[in-house]
């Protein structure tokens, strides 16, 4: 049996698979405190207008916490570094239900927003260190595809098992989860220590090469481009829902079988995007047409007065903006250095949260009244079309200067 144990060696599927779900529970962490907080403020004797500050609480937390961690070049001390947030994101989500003051609860959330955060950027640093150069594109995109997938099932199944009443429950589920994912990390950096230095230096390949150093102008265009992904994205996606329930009076069942949907689908698009190889100028046309589709899609289910055409719309709208801005991230993120990378990978996760309140207060500012006091909503389709416009423009001009940097060095070794 020790022969047989010795034998085993943990694959680039299992691995994957840890990452994957410990980014899926770090999604879910996230999102399920939106339907638990109005029973949370109620619970603790505190005003339901103030239950919007637990997701806050932790959206900024999270969103400070990336400018401030830094990926490592290697791929054994990241994954100490993780097991230690795991620890502490284990500790602060099962400390959660105990607690019966809304102060408490708030500070609480805060403190696993930090190391949410982090374990977010430190999470995609590790598995890109310990995944090989062929595999890093499409291991960035099955990573990154958790976060439509919690929205879609996660989200709705931990609710389906404790109901938003029983928010106790639901963290301490969540805390189950992450003790698991504990162990499994664990055992495997057991593995590693046990494997000796055959096993470490392939954690860290990053070390047998030298890079160029982090090129700063690269880096702020590249997170440009994630920006006016971004903002483009929730500018519309915050009001899209507002429309429907206002405007068109959908049913609530309806409007969840949308989100369902649209979750899923944005799961299977960027499954399928990181299964095809494609070039530089496919990706290109890709973006370019997810960026119509979203176009299409506003202009179209703003206008209409059917229910379910508009549901469809809003439907074609989240997936194609999800796998948009999915894709940006992936290639921006697989396609760098790891000097590089180690810087991009936590700007970029403090770039989408300070977006996402970005897009959604632009898009409150340019709501109007009409004639009958119904929202208007034709200033944010204008503003809304010309940003999401921007992005491919903008992406097809960053493709142009890889395309131009990579011919130099070919015309100079033909000379």
């Amino acid at each position: 049996m020790k022969i047989l144990l010795n034998r085993l060696k943990v694959s680039d599927i299992s691995l994957i698979l840890c990452c994957f779900s410990l980014h899926f529970l770090i999604a879910v962490d996230m999102l399920i405190i939106v339907p638990f907080s109005a029973s949370i403020a109620l619970d603790t004797g505190t005003s339901s207008a103030q239950a919007g500050y637990l997701t806050s609480a932790y959206a900024l937390a999270a969103a400070a916490i990336c400018l401030r961690v830094k990926g490592a070049k290697s791929a054994h001390k990241e994954l100490i570094r993780l097991i230690a947030l795991l620890v502490g994101i284990t500790l602060t989500t099962l400390l959660t239900p105990v607690l019966n003051d809304f102060g408490l609860i708030l500070l609480a959330r805060a403190i696993t927003g930090v190391f949410g955060g982090a374990l977010a950027v430190i999470n995609l640093n590790f598995m890109l260190l310990a995944t090989s150069k062929q595999s890093k594109r499409k291991n960035t995109a099955v990573l990154l595809s958790a976060f439509p997938l919690a929205l879609a099932l996660g989200v709705p199944l931990l609710l389906s098992a404790t109901s938003a009443t029983n928010w106790q429950l639901g963290f301490q589920l969540l805390g189950g989860g992450f003790i698991c994912l504990l162990i499994l990390f664990s055992l495997y950096h057991h593995y590693q220590d046990s494997a000796g230095a055959e096993s470490t230096a392939s954690l860290a390949p990053a070390l047998s090469t030298s890079e160029p150093p982090a090129t700063h102008k690269a880096l702020r265009f590249a997170l440009l481009i994630i920006t006016s992904a971004v903002v483009s994205t929730f500018i519309v996606s915050t009001q899209y829902p507002v429309m429907l329930i206002t405007t068109l009076n959908i049913p609530d069942s309806l409007l969840s079988w949308c989100y369902t949907v649209s979750g899923i689908g944005s799961f299977l698009a960027i499954q399928a995007y990181a299964r095809v190889s494609l070039q530089n100028r496919s990706i290109s046309h890709v973006i370019t047409l997810l960026s119509i589709a979203m176009l299409v899609a506003i202009h179209l289910g703003f206008s209409t007065l059917e229910v379910v055409y508009a549901a469809i719309t809003f439907i074609v709208f989240v997936i194609a903006s999800s796998a948009r801005t999915l894709i940006i991230t992936t290639e921006l993120i697989s396609s760098l250095t790891v000097n590089d990378r180690v810087k991009m990978i936590g700007l970029q996760g403090a770039v989408q949260h300070f977006s996402v309140g970005l897009g959604s207060t632009i898009s409150s500012t340019l709501i109007t009244l009409g004639s009958d006091l119904s929202p208007d909503f034709t200033q944010v389709i204008t503003v809304a079309t010309a940003l999401i416009m921007l992005t491919p423009i903008l992406w097809w001009r960053n493709s142009g200067k890889e395309t131009h940097s990579s011919d130099k060095p070919q015309s100079a070794n033909s000379k």
